[in-house]
């Protein structure tokens, strides 16, 4: 932080003359002239002011005094000092007492030295993020050397309202462009390890490449490191690779308790590598087994990925047409063996733009997909669907058609559940919307009805793997509103409904996909409200009423109202024969009061009876430091059982989280 004060001899750039605007303009017996009252001066993007100046055209040197002031015409800058002095042949200087605030940081010094080429010296300084009036945390040194590519600072210390708690006598940081050296490090225990040290090393090779290679010492778990390398070949085309490598200790301590026996491995590793380059991404991400994301992170998000994925990429974007070329290999963390595992080994995909003949707009959608795995159901599927569209006028209304001819060829391995190998028909769309609004006092209504028509003259018993094959038999007519309301400019409400009659009475069920031989269509409701501007109601549900299924349903409600923030969703699916699938609900809450933060969130799942994540954390906020201690409890399933974990996080000059894993079983 001390490389902010840098910019405090910006007067020391000037190298040629200024004009300067003064009440008073004089020169004196010796040549000087002398500038006193309200001096102002503009140089390049800097304003400057001053009480008096005293410039001599012979030696080049300018004296400021009284409340020199510089700032910067992009606000990025402000200094107000004492004195200031600049020799403008060999660009030395001084500026006395500056004080002021660079971006984000406040900074003073009694004294700063400007002795060659992009060196300076500072006296007696310190550096905060803390407002001026409250300097509750901030650092001090007695003196620092600062040059465009260091800063070596002696005698520091970080105060904490005024009481120091930490002292260097040396600390060197680079400034400026990237600069090798030490990152900060993770420091903590948990239940596993009494003493746990990450320590990453940072080194710049060089404008378009870097490297991090990271210590990860625990005392009782794997050791390990890891290297990280990153160039960068242009602004969108750059490449990434890690490789992760841990010891395992043998036999394995308590945190492998429960787990399969096989999957053990003394020698641990992770291997991730992505690039790109125009047209073409290659990404590998292979982890050695599939615990490794959970003993080895300390992170929510990293520690419970539920997959990884390699791949090899290619697609072309152009005026008619669209090509792209896959190839996807998941790895499933939450399988011991992955051999049930889905992959697409490889897909071809080729899309060719709406082109218009006449009236009529023709396209098409071609794939080939080898949906690869182990175990299971898998099968090579190639689709051939054109499709015909005729935007047309019906009376004053805008109406569109569309015809899908529907192409789709299965070669499944050593499968009897699905006699059809081969899907040939045709979906037919016409689309009618109606467009309305109304106003009235402040009242602001939108409405859209569209009036939809499909047909899709038979069913097929064919592989499902996604979207393209959903085929079923369909003489359907639907209809679909959507509206929202405002009143004086804020949104009140928006509403939006589907449902439809299937006149050939089939349809899938919408979770399942079970076939429905019924003539009405489920309906779909989305209705948001806003009654005042701190609280906010959704509902997003689907109602099989042939059935008396509610098939889906998302509720959730929102209240922020002074220093309090609530928030609670309820999430319920069934099947076909209306067996829940999920039952879950979550609360979320927090409190500020003053200083205090306290907060918390739970989850619980109705189906397996228990709650699956607690967290809870109690935390204090200072003018530019926080300080907060963080608990989570997260089920792992019925072999591992929870997992509890207690975290002290803290946050210095606003700047960064720093986490340190406390307790961990």
């Amino acid at each position: 932080m001390v490389k902010w004060l840098t910019l405090l001899l910006t007067l020391i750039s000037i190298s040629f003359s200024v004009e300067i605007l003064s009440q008073k303009l004089t020169t004196d017996e010796e040549g000087n002239i002398l500038a006193e009252g309200d001096v102002e001066a503009e140089y390049r993007d800097y304003f400057i002011k001053a009480d008096r100046v005293r410039y001599n055209p012979r030696t080049k040197e300018v004296y400021a005094y009284g409340n020199v002031y510089v700032k910067r015409k992009d606000g990025s800058l402000e200094v107000l000092g004492k004195e200031a002095y600049i020799d403008l042949k060999s660009k030395v200087g001084y500026f006395i007492d500056a004080q002021g605030k660079f971006r984000k940081f406040y900074f003073s010094a009694r004294r700063v030295d400007k002795v060659g080429d992009r060196v300076y010296h500072i006296y007696d300084g310190e550096v905060t993020t803390c407002p001026p009036d409250r300097k509750e945390l901030k650092v001090c040194f007695w003196k620092a050397r600062v040059s465009d590519r260091y800063v070596f600072s002696f005698s520091n210390s970080l105060k904490f309202f005024k009481v120091p708690f930490f002292y260097s006598p040396l600390v060197i940081f680079p400034v400026g462009e990237r600069r090798s050296g030490l990152l900060p490090p993770t420091i903590g225990s948990n239940t596993y390890n009494s003493f746990i040290y990450i320590q990453p090393v940072y080194w710049a090779i060089s404008r378009d490449k870097d490297a991090t290679l990271t210590f990860d010492y625990r005392d009782r778990q794997a050791k390990g490191l890891s290297l990280e390398y990153r160039q960068a070949f242009t602004l969108k085309d750059r490449l990434y690779f890690r490789l992760s490598y841990y010891k395992e200790p043998e036999p394995p301590g308590e945190w492998w308790k429960g787990r399969e026996a096989k999957t053990f491995r003394e020698n641990r590793f992770r291997l991730e590598f992505n690039t790109g380059f125009k047209n073409w991404k290659f990404g590998l991400d292979l982890p050695s087994d599939p615990y490794f994301f959970e003993d080895v992170y300390f992170s929510q998000s990293r520690r419970t990925i539920p997959y990884t994925l390699s791949y090899i990429t290619y697609t072309r974007l152009e005026k008619d047409y669209f090509l792209a070329f896959n190839l996807r290999n998941y790895y499933d963390l939450s399988s011991e063996d992955n051999s049930q595992t889905l992959n697409l080994l490889p897909e071809f995909g080729f899309y060719s733009r709406p082109r218009r003949f006449g009236s009529l707009f023709l396209s098409l959608t071609s794939t080939f997909t080898n949906f690869q795995r182990e175990k299971g159901l898998r099968s090579k599927r190639l689709v051939f669907t054109p499709q015909i569209e005729l935007p047309m006028k019906l009376f004053t209304l805008n109406n569109y058609a569309s015809v899908k001819l529907i192409n789709n060829f299965y070669f499944t391995e050593g499968s009897e559940e699905f006699p059809d190998s081969r899907v040939n028909s045709l979906y037919f769309e016409d689309r009618l919307p109606v467009f309305g609004s109304l106003s009235w006092r402040g009242l602001d209504l939108s409405n859209v009805l569209e009036f939809v028509y499909t047909f899709s003259p038979e069913n097929f018993n064919n592989p499902q793997f996604d979207s393209f094959d959903q085929v079923t038999k369909e003489n359907n007519v639907k209809l679909r509103y959507s509206s929202s309301l405002s009143y004086g400019g804020r949104a009140v409400s928006s509403l939006f409904l589907e449902g439809g009659y299937n006149l050939l009475k089939s349809y899938r069920f919408p979770t399942d996909s079970k076939l429905i031989e019924r003539n009405l269509l489920p309906l779909r409701v989305i209705l948001s409200l806003y009654p005042t501007g701190w609280l906010t109601l959704s509902e997003d549900a689907t109602y099989d009423a042939n059935l008396g299924v509610l098939a889906t349903s998302v509720s959730s409600a929102s209240l922020k109202l002074w220093r309090t923030s609530l928030s609670a969703s309820y999430v319920v699916s069934r099947n076909s024969e209306k067996k829940k699938l999920s039952d879950q609900y979550t609360f979320k809450g927090e409190l500020s009061l003053s200083r205090l933060v306290f907060g918390g969130s739970l989850t619980r799942d109705n189906i397996a009876k228990r709650e699956l994540y607690r967290n809870l954390y109690l935390g204090i906020k200072g003018a530019c430091w926080a300080l907060k201690v963080d608990y989570k409890r997260t089920y792992y399933g019925t072999e591992k059982g929870y997992l509890r974990e207690v975290f002290i996080v803290f946050n210095i000059f606003n700047l960064r989280d720093f986490k340190l894993p406390l307790r961990r079983k």
